[in-house]
């Protein structure tokens, strides 16, 4: 008996090839990079130089923050630094975090929200210390950053399988931000809640613009054949 060759059936396939961070970042990126890293320079220099005597109300210190209601000092704190080397340490990774997710999520994000949340993160942080323990730098800013950074790739380059993208952000977590070296006069508590606060914004601000996220995928569609097998 003979049996008639079937046709072949034409399978639709989509592939994502483009995301919202697979493009090229926002015309003012490189801008906004260079005044925070300029900003931080700035008010690290006055801090050094105390011109006016102001300097002693700029770190954060428990003390002063809780018992006598200088908020303020939770945000001059992110902008000084206690050495040359500390300064340049945090705006290496400031200037390409900045860079990246100002290019890519706007001023709403960086710098507005990640400056807030950094600031909490080292109210959060004073809290836990002794009171006269003075806490300065950036560190807490860029750790935000890379969470936040770290999780909205997760989430949004879905061309690449879960477990790949797993791997990625785990890998760079750990060779970006684990320390190689205990250092003593580091805050490592503040770089730990940066990191988680900048995880929980960045699920709160997938979640609230999924939709718009979503909507800059685009797809490559190509047809291949299918061919019914016979048992």
């Amino acid at each position: 008996m003979d049996f008639e060759q079937p046709e072949p059936v034409l399978i639709q396939e989509r592939r994502l090839i483009k995301t919202m961070i697979t493009g090229k970042p926002g015309k003012d990126s490189f801008l906004i990079a260079v005044m925070t890293v300029f900003m931080m320079g700035l008010i690290t220099l006055f801090y050094w130089r105390d011109p006016f005597g102001w300097s002693q109300y700029l770190p954060a210190i428990k003390d002063e923050v809780f018992a006598h209601g200088q908020l303020w000092r939770i945000f001059t704190a992110l902008f000084i630094h206690a050495d040359l080397g500390h300064y340049l340490s945090n705006m290496y990774m400031l200037s390409v975090f900045s860079f990246f997710i100002f290019g890519y999520f706007g001023f709403t994000i960086y710098p507005l929200t990640s400056f807030l949340v950094a600031a909490f993160v080292n109210l959060l942080a004073i809290a836990t210390y002794s009171p006269d323990v003075r806490l300065l730098g950036a560190s807490g800013l860029v750790y935000v950053l890379g969470g936040f950074w770290l999780t909205m790739y997760f989430l949004i380059q879905r061309q690449y399988k879960w477990l790949n993208r797993t791997l990625r952000v785990v890998g760079i977590s750990f060779m970006i931000f684990a320390p190689s070296t205990f250092v003593p006069n580091t805050s490592y508590r503040t770089h730990a809640l940066g990191f988680a606060a900048g995880i929980i914004m960045a699920f709160v601000y997938f979640y609230k613009n999924r939709q718009i996220i979503r909507s800059h995928e685009v797809y490559s569609v190509s047809f291949v054949e299918a061919r019914p097998t016979f048992h």
